[in-house]
């Protein structure tokens, strides 16, 4: 279990590390994949990568969950939101609370590149990445093994998806 004071340690890790590499308002955006899980480190990024009292620019995305695929409404639906907020001009930087096998890092990256045909930086972040995972994102806090360990933040309920 990921206790509150874990998962806020670890957002700030992860704004050092963006910070440190000259991610900040004034050059970037987040991008909050999977909104359900990730909107607390999407939006303290936001705040704590404010640059001459700018907030960081973003939005969230929806994506499928374990039991779920990718379909025409989740692409759509993500494609709708790029498009609505001004991406082009800065780096973006996609951000997940845990990742656990990297298909949706792995999709929305084409989604960008193909379908969007964006082509400035796009980093990755998350606070939790499996040893296992197929994708490696860019900047991680903390990994974990989801064999031996169990990843579930202080704010989660049990839902269906994840039965």
């Amino acid at each position: 279990m990921v206790d509150k004071e874990t998962e806020f340690r670890l957002i700030d890790k992860i704004k050092d590390l963006l910070l440190n590499e000259g991610y900040n308002a004034s050059n970037s955006i987040i991008v909050t994949v999977s909104t359900d899980y990730s909107s607390i480190v999407g939006q303290v990024l936001r705040h704590e990568l404010t640059y001459e009292g700018e907030i960081c620019d973003g939005f969230g995305i929806e994506v499928p969950y374990p039991d779920e695929t990718w379909n025409d409404q989740y692409l759509n639906s993500v494609i709708a939101m790029f498009k609505l907020n001004n991406v082009e001009t800065k780096n973006i930087v996609l951000v997940e609370a845990g990742v656990i096998r990297g298909g949706n890092y792995t999709k929305v990256l084409d989604i960008i590149r193909n379908d969007l045909k964006l082509t400035q930086s796009v980093i990755t972040v998350s606070l939790y990445e499996n040893v296992h995972s197929k994708f490696k994102s860019n900047f991680v806090a903390q990994y974990y093994d989801d064999t031996k360990q169990d990843l579930t933040f202080w704010w989660e309920k049990q839902n269906n998806h994840w039965i």
